[in-house]
């Protein structure tokens, strides 16, 4: 199966990289050279040199043999032009990164398909998503979701007055009622992440990873406290259309959201468009222009524009004034770790958010991207049961035996249900199951759910 992928920035070479370790043939049109040349080096695949919309550049890379093409440059027009240019061709799937609403609104009069794109991806969207679940979930390190939201991961340090404590997991699980909810990794303090047992207890300190659906959201704070904790307050900073949409959604359940825009044209976009949201005009890198605005007393900071050192450096600033939480976009994914070293909470790579939302509907439920839990020896990654499977042919329990301790069903969508298992569940063919495993088991665990 060949994938022609045109655009080798950030975006397309993630996508590279996993379509290659997942067994896809491919190739990547790229423009400039310097990046060609970083390209060759870097992957094992064909990479022509040339404009994404050129029919030449298309044809040197395969497109009359593909099965797929995904355009991803950051221009609109050009992805658009890829996906008519593969259409053409008889490419069934033409997947456009497209950010223009003039293309992507649902009432526009504009309709992408008939121009050649099968899916239409928003970078927007997708990122005000991801930020969003985040922001609703106080207190987590860290947060994963899948099926567009509608199962959420969730890592919480355990503190001390939480009412789980001191309880160990079958206890917690009968003071959560009617809560569905699966605690998928513990790592205490001085030692190394592990998949818990029922008879763990919890203490103060403890790293607790949990799964659960969305909707479970609500009785899942209560669980652990933290219902009290809601934001109540948000400053965004930002020159972005992200930023102008993150206000937008933000504004829907947050009662206070404050939009600072460094340039003033933008800004006063931004004011004409958002009803229930304060913009100021400002430079957020500056103290007094926090205080201004009340930092000190913000549950949520995020740098949303389009520089990495000023959504860094504006969310530490807010952080150092008093905000509770922070979060900054990065588009230098190699300086992530440092960034949060140095004390962002949440580091937000929109290359990357884009990339796995690609790659979770190039799957469509089969296999999706592994997700690395931070710092710990774990990862999460979604799996199809296909026809004649090992794992859809008897109880978890029997099938699961030689997997203790290295990996965890977390939950698995049957017919659109959301379901938890037990010990006693049994996987059926066409399931698709998230599955909390090791590393080195993962090989193992994909293994279970091929087709026999």
């Amino acid at each position: 199966m060949l994938t022609v992928i045109v655009g080798g920035g950030t975006v397309g070479t993630e996508l590279a990289v996993h379509l290659m370790k997942s067994g896809h043939d491919v190739s990547m049109v790229e423009q400039d050279h310097a990046h060609c040349v970083e390209l060759n080096d870097k992957l094992d695949c064909l990479v022509v040199e040339g404009a994404g919309s050129s029919p030449r550049a298309l044809a040197q890379a395969g497109i009359a043999d593909a099965n797929m093409v995904l355009a991803v440059t950051s221009m609109d027009e050009v992805n658009i032009m890829v996906c008519n240019i593969a259409a053409q061709y008889g490419v069934p799937t033409r997947i456009a990164r497209i950010r223009c609403s003039e293309f992507t609104d649902r009432h526009s009069p504009v309709n992408v398909e008939q121009m050649g794109v099968t899916e239409v991806i928003d970078p927007e969207r997708v990122l005000v998503r991801v930020i969003d679940q985040i922001a609703r979930i106080p207190g987590a390190v860290e947060v994963f979701s899948y099926h567009h939201g509608a199962i959420l991961i969730a890592r919480h340090i355990m503190e001390e007055g939480m009412p789980l404590l001191g309880k160990n997991l079958i206890e917690i699980t009968k003071m959560a009622g009617s809560l569905e909810f699966l605690a998928v990794a513990l790592k205490r303090q001085t030692g190394e992440a592990r998949i818990p047992t029922g008879e763990d207890v919890i203490d103060a300190g403890d790293d607790v990873t949990t799964i659960f659906p969305e909707d479970s959201l609500p009785k899942y704070l209560d669980l652990l406290g933290l219902s009290g904790q809601r934001a109540r307050k948000a400053i965004i900073s930002g020159t972005s259309l992200t930023a102008i949409q993150l206000a937008e959604q933000l504004s829907t359940w947050i009662d206070v959201v404050t939009l600072v825009d460094p340039d003033p044209q933008h800004a006063q976009l931004a004011a004409k468009r958002l009803n229930n949201v304060e913009v100021i005009h400002g430079d957020p890198s500056e103290a007094d222009l926090l205080r201004e605005v009340n930092v000190d007393s913000a549950d949520l900071f995020v740098g949303a524009g389009q520089s990495t050192s000023l959504n860094v450096m504006s969310a530490l600033l807010a952080k150092s004034e008093g905000a509770k939480r922070i979060m900054a976009m990065s588009f230098e994914p190699k300086s992530n770790r440092l960034f949060r070293e140095i004390g962002v909470d949440h580091v937000i790579s929109p290359r990357r958010a884009l990339a796995q939302e690609i790659l979770d509907i190039i799957y469509r439920g089969r296999r999706s991207v592994e997700l690395q839990l931070r710092d710990m020896d774990l990862e999460s990654v979604e799996l199809m049961a296909q026809p004649g499977s090992r794992i859809s042919r008897k109880p978890l329990t029997q099938v699961w035996t030689g997997l203790r301790g290295q990996a965890i069903v977390g939950a698995l969508i049957r017919d659109d249900k959301i379901l938890l298992p037990t010990g006693d569940t049994q996987v059926a063919e066409g399931d698709e199951v998230i599955v909390i495993v090791k590393p080195r088991s993962m090989a193992k665990v994909q293994k279970l759910f091929k087709q026999h």
